[in-house]
């Protein structure tokens, strides 16, 4: 889809340096999609919950005799 947008150059110069970005097409692309991430991330969390009583890899291990 063609826009036509004013973003901040600043903001643009700053995603096209993090993101290692060729094109500010491509800056944008990827800010766009890293930002649906972080939202959908956060809304499964919401939805889940947290894994705070999931046991680590030495717990897991122990109660498998591997330890």
């Amino acid at each position: 889809m063609k826009t036509t947008i004013e973003i901040p150059e600043n903001l643009i110069l700053d995603v096209k340096r993090e993101s290692n970005s060729r094109t500010i097409k491509q800056a944008v692309t990827i800010a766009l999609e890293e930002y649906l991430r972080v939202r959908r991330s956060a809304a499964l969390t919401e939805i889940l919950g947290t894994f705070e009583d999931f046991a680590d890899r030495e717990t897991l291990a122990g109660e498998r005799g591997e330890g």
